[in-house]
C-alpha cells in the first residue's frame, strides 16, 4: 500500500515546477498530494502552518532567496523537512542552507526521479529521528528538572556543566550561579572532596557517599552522593551525579534518639530524685533544729556549709528533672541581638579571666523572634561557656554572628578552640555525655531541649585543633502562644 505524502513546492519558475512534477510522478512508492506556489509570502505562510510532509524551495524567488525563506519559516515555527533547489551548485549556499536547518540541497540539473525520491525519504526519516530525539530529550529533561534530588554534570575539574533547579531548594544557588562555579564550593573540607574523587576514580562509580555539604548561606546539608565517571569521545572525563538531601531525616532521627534517651533519663531521674529528696528533707529539718538549739554556739559557718551543699543537691535534682522533660516556654517578642548581648554580659567574667577576644557581627536588619527569653539566654549561655572553656587563654577568639534570612533567624557561635573529635559529634547533645573533667553532661542537652521546644534547630561543626561552630536556627514567626505551653 502506497504511503500518502503531502509536498509543498515554492518556485517562481513554472517550467521548473512542471519538470519537477514529472519527476515526482515517477516516484512509485508514494501517493503524492502536490501543492505549488510561485509567491514568496504565500509559501512562507503555508510553511508556518506545518500541513505538509516535506517542502521543496527554489533558491531564487524574485527579489528574495530560498535562504531568506528557510530562515523566516524556521523562525516562524516550521517543523517540516525542507529541501533546497538551485540552478547552479554552490558550496557556500549548500553549507549555509544546511547550517540553517535544511534537510538536503539539490542542483536542478542533476535531479531525477530516483535522486528526488531518495532525498525526500532521507529528509523525512531524518526529521522524524530528530523529532523523536527531541521528544526523548524533553522527556528526560522533564525528569531531570522534576527530580526531588539535585542532578548535576561536572567536568573533571569540578566545573558545573549542567544542574537541575533542585539545587536552589537544597543549596540556595540558582542554576545560572552554579554554572559559573565549581563543585568545591559545596564542600566544607577539601579532604571530603578529595576522598570522594579518589574513590570515584578507582571504581568509576560511587553510591550513597555520605558527606556534609555547605549551602550558599553557610548552612550544613547532610547529603548522600551517587555518581559515575564517564569518558567522552574526546578523551575528557565527566562526572554525572545525584545529591540526595537527608538533613531533615537525620535531624528527625537525632531528635528521636535524644527524646528516647531523655525519656529513660526522666524515669531514672524521678526515682533518684525521690530517693534523694526524702533524706535531704530530713537533713534540712534537722539543720533547722540545730540552728535553733545551737544559736549561742560558734558553729554558724559549719551550718552554712551544710545549707549551701544541701541547696546544691536540691538544684542538681531540679536540673535532672528539667532536662528529662520537655521545656515549658513562656513566649514574647524579643530582639535576638539584645538576647545575645545580655547573654554575653552573663559570661563576661569568664571571658575577661581568660582574656578572650569577642568578635560580634550582629544583623542590622530587624531580627525579632517569639521566644522565652530566659530559656533562650540559658541555651546561648551554655554554648558560649563551652566556647570559653575550649579556647586558649590570651589567644582565644569567639565569633558571634546573627542574621535574618526569609522566615528564619540564625545565631552562630564559632571559636578557635581545641575542637571536638568527629566520633563525639553525634553524642554531643546526649544527656550525661561530657568530655570535661568533673562535668555532668547536662548543659548542651538542656540547650538542645530548649531550642527544640521553640521549634528551632541546632547544628554543630568541628575540626580537631581548629575550632567549633554552633549554629542555632529560630523561626521569626512561629505558632507558640504567649502563654505557658508544653510541647
Amino acid at each position: 500500500m502506497k504511503k500518502n505524502i503531502a509536498i509543498l513546492v515554492v518556485d517562481d519558475d513554472e517550467d521548473d515546477f512542471i519538470l519537477l512534477k514529472s519527476f515526482l510522478e515517477d516516484i512509485r512508492h508514494y501517493e503524492l498530494d502536490l501543492q505549488w506556489t510561485p509567491r514568496y509570502k504565500e509559501g512562507l505562510q503555508l510553511m508556518k502552518q506545518n500541513k505538509h510532509d516535506v517542502v521543496l524551495i527554489d533558491y531564487l524567488l524574485g527579489p528574495h532567496t530560498g535562504i531568506e525563506l528557510l530562515k523566516n519559516a524556521l523562525e516562524g515555527g516550521c517543523k517540516m523537512p525542507i529541501i533546497m533547489l538551485t540552478g547552479q551548485g554552490s558550496y557556500r549556499v549548500d553549507i549555509e542552507a544546511m547550517e540553517l536547518g535544511a534537510s538536503d540541497f539539490l542542483v536542478k540539473s542533476e535531479v531525477n526521479g530516483e535522486k528526488l525520491e531518495r532525498s525526500i525519504r532521507y529528509a523525512m526519516e531524518r526529521t522524524e529521528n530528530l523529532r523523536a530525539l527531541k521528544e526523548s530529550e524533553e522527556k528526560y529533561r522533564k525528569i531531570f528538572e522534576s527530580s526531588r534530588d539535585m542532578i548535576y554534570i561536572t567536568d573533571e575539574s569540578g566545573n558545573f556543566i549542567d544542574v537541575n533547579e533542585m539545587a536552589m531548594s537544597i543549596f540556595g544557588y540558582t542554576r545560572d550561579e552554579l554554572l559559573k562555579l565549581s563543585a568545591t564550593v559545596l564542600y566544607f573540607r577539601d579532604s571530603d572532596r578529595k576522598a570522594f574523587l579518589n574513590t570515584l576514580k578507582k571504581t568509576g562509580i560511587i553510591s550513597n557517599y555520605e558527606v556534609p555539604l555547605k549551602s550558599k548561606s553557610g548552612e550544613t546539608r547532610h547529603c548522600l552522593i551517587s555518581a559515575s565517571l564517564q569518558r567522552s569521545p574526546d578523551g575528557h572525563f565527566y562526572i554525572f551525579g545525584v545529591v540526595h538531601d537527608v538533613t531533615r531525616r537525620k535531624k528527625i532521627e537525632r531528635d528521636l534518639m535524644v527524646a528516647e534517651k531523655l525519656a529513660v533519663t526522666g524515669r531514672l531521674s524521678q526515682i533518684l530524685a525521690q530517693e534523694v529528696r526524702n533524706p535531704l528533707t530530713s537533713i534540712n529539718l534537722t539543720l533547722e533544729q540545730l540552728e535553733y538549739e545551737l544559736a549561742d554556739k560558734d558553729v554558724g559557718s559549719y551550718l552554712d556549709i551544710i545549707k549551701r551543699n544541701c541547696k546544691r543537691i536540691a538544684d542538681l535534682i531540679n536540673e535532672l528533672l528539667f532536662i528529662s522533660k520537655p521545656a515549658q516556654v513562656k513566649t514574647g517578642r524579643h530582639s535576638i541581638n539584645k538576647l545575645v548581648e545580655e547573654t554575653l554580659e552573663l559570661s563576661m567574667d569568664r571571658i575577661a579571666l581568660k582574656n578572650i577576644k569577642i568578635v560580634k557581627s550582629l544583623a542590622e536588619e530587624l531580627c525579632e523572634v517569639t521566644v522565652d527569653d530566659g530559656k533562650i539566654k540559658t541555651a546561648l549561655l551554655n554554648i558560649i561557656i563551652n566556647a570559653v572553656e575550649a579556647v586558649p587563654e590570651n589567644t582565644g577568639v569567639i565569633k558571634i554572628k546573627t542574621r535574618a534570612e526569609e522566615d528564619k533567624c540564625y545565631i552562630e557561635v564559632e571559636d578557635n578552640g581545641h575542637g571536638i573529635p568527629q566520633e563525639d559529634l553525634g553524642k554531643l547533645f546526649d544527656p550525661y555525655f561530657t568530655r570535661k573533667k568533673g562535668g555532668i553532661g547536662l548543659g548542651l542537652a538542656t540547650t538542645h531541649n530548649i531550642i527544640q521546644s521553640h521549634g528551632g534547630s541546632i547544628e554543630v561543626e568541628s575540626e580537631t585543633n581548629k575550632g567549633t561552630k554552633f549554629a542555632v536556627t529560630l523561626l521569626l514567626e512561629n505558632n507558640l502562644s504567649h502563654e505557658d505551653i508544653s510541647r
